[in-house]
This record gives structure tokens, C-alpha cells and sequence, in this order.
């Protein structure tokens, strides 16, 4: 018997089925995983100025997902334009209670239009 050739006698049983039945279980493990994930709706085009701005100007503080807290700055997501606004001059609005009691956030001379846009896109 030569080591080189596959043996042909039928003593490999299941082989090319082993093999297609771990196939398919792959592919379902697959369409599963991609079936799960979900597709995130388009963002109207002042949002996407506002994320524009997000990612330009906020990301050294907060995190990448404004839902989510950053190393330095706390959560932003669905910011109202007043609180924005405020930040932007380095103060709150009246009767607003911090997350975080700290003064380290950058001052920034966002034009209304600019602090609207980046209100559409925390709200997403």
C-alpha cells in the first residue's frame, strides 16, 4: 500500500460527509452571526455634519459611541441644544445637575447651525 495515494477500500467512512456536514455547520453559524447584526439607518445630512464634528472635536474626551462614557468626559448622547450650547461656553444651564463635577472641558465657538448639527447626531 502506498502512504501517497488516499486509501480507496472504504475504510474511511464519512470522510467527504465529515467534511460537507462541518461545511454546513459553518455556514449557519455564519448566517446566523450576519442575521443578528443590525443595520444601522442612514443619517440625515445635519447629522452627519454634527458626527463630523464629533469626531473632530470631542473624541480626546468622550467615547466614540456618545452613548457610552469616555475617559475623561461622561456620556453625551441625546444632549439637549440648551446643554450644548452651555458646554460650549464652559458653563451648564440653569438648574442642570453634572454627571461628572469637573471644569476640564475645551471651550469651543461652534456656530448655532454647528451645535444643531451636533444635536441631530447625538439624538440618533
Amino acid at each position: 500500500m502506498n502512504p501517497f495515494q488516499p486509501n480507496r477500500s472504504g475504510s474511511e467512512k464519512g470522510g467527504n460527509h465529515r467534511l460537507s456536514f462541518f461545511s454546513f455547520l459553518l455556514l449557519l453559524i455564519f448566517a446566523a452571526v450576519f442575521s443578528l447584526c443590525k443595520e444601522s439607518k442612514p443619517l440625515s445630512p445635519e447629522a452627519e455634519a454634527g458626527r463630523g464634528l464629533y469626531m473632530a472635536n470631542c473624541l480626546a474626551c468622550h467615547n466614540a459611541n456618545p452613548k457610552l462614557d469616555g475617559a475623561v468626559g461622561p456620556s453625551v448622547a441625546n444632549s439637549s441644544y440648551e446643554l450644548l450650547e452651555a458646554r460650549m461656553r464652559g458653563e451648564y444651564p440653569p438648574g442642570y445637575v453634572p454627571k461628572r463635577q469637573s471644569t476640564a472641558m475645551t471651550r469651543f465657538n461652534f456656530t448655532e447651525a454647528q451645535i444643531k448639527s451636533l444635536e441631530e447626531f447625538l439624538k440618533q
